[in-house]
């Protein structure tokens, strides 16, 4: 005869119920990381909230500047992240030809930085998760010294003391 018919001990079902809800937990915080959640709605999840030092009172918490500004296009094509070392967009549809791009991957050319340094075309996506709210045409955003503007031909960013920038757009590109 065969053994087809074995029971699972009590540790088995224990091990198999255990690891069910523990992989139920990970999908579950897994899809609340990816969709923005997790926090409390209309929480701005670049700002950071530090404990209180110990001669502060214990009721009091302190939110320091956020580590980046985010935006996007209004037609949602480009998106944008100002951080204190450099200001990066990534435009999703784009039919120029990336001269610049540092390295001959699919999608290579849709990433441009500026640093104080200068402006670049860098391989490593920018992935930018959650809502990001829309920079109109023809308005301005500055954060950690570096500007971008908005407008109907593209989106510009530029590192405010040196100068250097760069212009991007479905058609073309620019890096000054």
């Amino acid at each position: 005869m065969s053994d087809t018919g074995r029971r699972l001990t009590p540790a088995q079902l224990l091990l198999i119920v255990v690891v069910s809800i523990l992989v139920l937990l990970f999908v579950i915080l897994l899809a609340g990381r990816l969709t923005g959640g997790g926090g409390e709605r209309g929480a701005d999840a670049s700002t950071a909230t530090t404990a209180p030092d110990d001669d502060v009172a214990d009721d009091v918490t302190r939110t320091t500047e956020p580590v980046a500004e985010y935006f996007a296009s209004p037609s949602g094509n480009i998106v944008c992240a100002l951080t204190p070392d450099s200001a990066d967009c990534v435009i999703s549809n784009f039919q120029y030809e990336p001269e610049d791009a540092d390295c001959e991957e699919e999608g290579a050319g849709g990433h441009l930085r500026v640093e104080a340094a200068g402006a670049s075309m860098p391989c490593e996506p920018l992935v930018v998760a959650g809502d990001v709210p829309a920079l109109n045409y023809g308005e301005t955003t500055t954060a950690h010294g570096f500007t971008c503007e908005s407008a109907e031909s593209g989106v510009t960013c530029r590192h405010d003391d040196s100068g250097y920038g760069f212009a991007v757009a479905r058609a073309s590109y620019e890096l000054f």
